[in-house]
């Protein structure tokens, strides 16, 4: 049996050297106030003594935002390094943040979520192996991160780069296009996506990387999203507030988010940049879809969806067919997990609302930081899980478009009578499962084509006609 025996209980008793250094001087590194709480020796046996170190964490608060006095400003994010921490226990009480379980790391690149046995709410309770460690309220994602990023996606030639402008405190703006340059832009459609409003939703990136990753890939499916579409991409709107790991506001303490209806003098550089190059962009036609990238404290991955009285039946109507497409099929997302809004001027989308009408569908995407669905006992969040939102976002897009994909075609049907016939020139041998939409893909056949030819389907009316689009997708298929 082990007796603990506690041989000194004052912080001034600590002898030279042993006091953990606490430190945010780095890329999205952020850190308020430390409070050396209590310190303890405590014997574990005869031969081993371990020092217990409890200190409260105070995050940085967001500076004061002009725009919109009335705001409290956020201290969600925190980023730091603790040095002289191996063979200590540490006790960490965050008194201004909520992290259910925060991140740890050895090497400020590869992050871990601690256990459950060491983290709950606001407390980290952990004995480290190395002498330096980085806490995180979640995985950064910084500046240094997505220039690495940049470089790669960049390297093909349907990937160009340039700048809306620069920020307050100079970084550029970066903004990519990723489009085939051999298909005519008239008979392409056009999708803007932006993330990082708020600097403390690294989430937003993860899930955009795995997004990008997928439409820069060399892949059957990859190609044709680039041929049917043209994707414009700001990955960090708010770079001052990322590098500068601030939480919603950029160094000015500006909240750009609700930013987009201020007087010039109240506007900050980055929306100014941001509305200028959207305006630049739609001269002759608006956006078919704009995605705002974000992260959540609810623990759910949602859209926010306007409703039906604020702006249009057949408005509403196309936003929560993206939103089921994003959740069919997503082991993450599900039809429950949506908010309802109205199109605030204040908001990108309600500008875009007021300028098309609704010929350009706008909507906020939130990735949580902890676990999907309020379930906290299902899998919590990973970087392959945000990532893997990623990719089922685009197959989304790509399904609402309606584009015809290897492996993927969304067909539309001609009314007979009562029936729906649906057709398409070539379809390679293979065998295929056909699905109907009701509000998910609903597998309603499957089909087997013995060689390559025409495709003819019918759809005949007993109890109501459907007149919706028919997926047909080969099953065990290499689309590469």
């Amino acid at each position: 049996m082990n007796v603990f025996i506690i041989l000194f209980s004052l912080a001034t008793l600590l002898q030279e050297g042993e006091l953990v250094r606490f430190s945010a001087n780095f890329d999205s590194g952020s850190l308020g106030e430390i409070k050396l709480i209590d310190s303890v020796w405590v014997r574990p046996s005869r031969t081993d003594s371990v020092l217990h170190l409890s200190y409260e964490v105070i995050s940085r608060l967001d500076p004061y935002n002009p725009a919109n006095p009335d705001l409290p400003p956020s201290g969600r994010w925190f980023y730091f390094l603790m040095e002289n921490v191996k063979g200590k226990h540490i006790y960490l009480n965050f008194k201004n943040t909520d992290p259910k379980r925060a991140v740890y790391s050895y090497d400020g690149i590869n992050f871990e979520r601690f256990p459950h046995y060491q983290a709950s709410m606001r407390k980290v309770s952990a004995l480290f192996g190395q002498d330096s460690v980085y806490i995180a309220y979640f995985i950064p994602y910084g500046w240094e991160r997505l220039q690495e990023r940049l470089t790669h996606w960049t390297a093909t030639e349907h990937v160009t780069m340039d700048t809306l402008g620069t920020s307050m405190l100079g970084f550029p703006i970066q903004m990519l296009t990723i489009t085939d340059p051999g298909v005519p832009k008239e008979d392409k459609n056009t999708v803007w996506l932006h993330a990082r409003v708020h600097p403390s939703e690294s989430p937003a990136n993860w899930q955009l990387e795995g997004l990008l990753d997928r439409l820069t890939e060399d892949s059957a499916v990859a190609r044709e999203y680039r041929r049917k579409g043209i994707f414009y991409v700001v990955p960090f709107t708010n770079p001052d507030g990322v590098y500068g790991g601030y939480s919603r506001s950029n160094a000015r303490g500006i909240n750009q988010e609700i930013n987009w209806d201020h007087p010039d003098s109240l506007t900050s550089v980055e929306v100014e940049a941001l509305r200028r190059r959207m305006e630049d962009l739609t001269q002759e036609h608006p956006f078919d879809l704009v995605l705002n990238m974000h992260a959540q404290s609810d623990d759910k991955a949602s859209y926010y969806i306007h409703t039906e009285e604020s702006t249009s039946p057949e408005y509403h109507k196309r936003a929560m067919r993206l939103a089921y497409l994003t959740t069919d099929e997503n082991p993450y997302f599900f039809p429950e997990d949506m908010f309802y809004s109205s199109p605030a001027p204040r908001y990108v989308e309600g500008w875009l609302w007021n300028r098309t009408q609704g010929s350009t569908l706008a909507l906020t995407i939130e990735m949580p930081y902890f676990f999907y669905n309020e379930k906290p006992e299902n899998e919590w969040v990973t970087l392959e899980s945000l990532k893997e939102n990623g990719t089922i976002l685009l197959r989304a897009v790509s399904d609402y478009l309606g584009w015809d994909i290897p492996g993927r075609h969304i067909l539309k049907g001609t009314e007979r009578r009562n029936k729906t016939v649906y057709r398409y020139p070539l379809l390679p041998a293979g065998a295929y499962n056909l699905y109907i939409w009701d509000n998910a893909w609903v597998l309603y056949d499957t089909y087997i084509k013995d060689r390559p030819a025409g495709f003819r389907y019918v759809i005949r009316s007993y109890n109501g006609r459907y007149r919706g689009p028919l997926r047909v997708s080969i099953r065990l298929h290499n689309t590469k």
